[in-house]
């Protein structure tokens, strides 16, 4: 069985209001993050396809989500977790299985969800929530950059000024 990369998830945090900055949906912003770290959880020669599960809860604030990736139609496999909170079956923060590791997709993750309220919230209708992501091009790279640096720059200045 492959060793888990665990990253815990800082404590802690400002709470973030919306202070006028054109907010991203938070699907777009997982969209954005996996894009960016596409070459860490993938195979080079391989055709993936990798999506986002998660659930939310109170306030329609993520509690975990789930990466999948597929090189296969209808088989997905685990490839890490981010949970909001910690009990006897996982820790919270992200971990990673089955090989796979992103340091960056943590990092990013991990702003991400402390951060959720940046963002705007997943649609009040479901309790969960699906983003799949294409193996992504060079415009999606660019596009993907521009927008978690845009994002990264906006959670430090709230974080800043708070």
């Amino acid at each position: 069985m492959a060793a888990l990369h665990t990253v815990p998830r800082a404590r802690g945090g400002p709470d973030l209001k919306n202070t006028g900055h054109e907010r991203t949906t938070i699907d777009r912003i997982l969209e954005f993050a996996v894009t960016l770290n596409w070459k860490d959880l993938t195979q080079p020669d391989e055709a993936t396809s990798i999506q986002v599960e998660y659930r939310t809860g109170l306030h329609h604030s993520l509690e975990y989500l789930k990466l999948w990736s597929s090189t296969k139609r209808g088989y997905w496999h685990l490839i890490g977790e981010y949970w909001m909170h910690s009990s006897t079956g996982h820790e919270s923060g992200a971990t990673f299985s089955g090989g796979n590791y992103s340091a960056g997709l943590a990092l990013m993750l991990d702003a991400i969800m402390q951060h959720q309220e940046a963002f705007l919230p997943p649609s009040s209708d479901f309790l969960d929530g699906l983003v799949q992501i294409k193996e992504p091009s060079e415009t999606d790279l660019e596009a993907a950059r521009a927008e978690i640096t845009r994002a990264m720059d906006h959670i430090g200045s709230l974080t800043v000024h708070t």
